[in-house]
């Protein structure tokens, strides 16, 4: 009998989360002007792209952690690393 490999609660058999760099290149993706920056809308088409239950939750959650400047769009760079690390936590999986 072989070995079974630990499965968290939040992971699902056949379910692979998105490394970060995937993760960005959907954020970049979504930035449909190319102004290198994301508005509310961007992101949240982003979310809903990503599966997010409630992808307008995640996306005023998001701005709240990761719009540091406070000027309503996620600029790339520190802000885009940011909002990486967030969507990282959230466990996005590709299905």
């Amino acid at each position: 009998m072989g070995r079974l490999l630990p499965v968290t609660l939040t992971e699902k058999v056949g379910e692979i989360p998105y490394t970060r760099q995937q993760l960005k290149q959907t954020f970049m993706n979504y930035d449909t002007n190319k102004d290198g920056q994301l508005s509310f809308d961007e992101l949240k088409s982003a979310f809903e792209y990503l599966k997010s239950q409630f992808p307008g939750i995640r996306t005023e959650l998001a701005f709240r952690k990761c719009d540091k400047d406070e000027n309503g769009y996620i600029d790339y760079g520190k802000e885009m690393d940011s909002l990486v690390a967030y969507a990282e936590k959230c466990g996005f999986t590709i299905t």
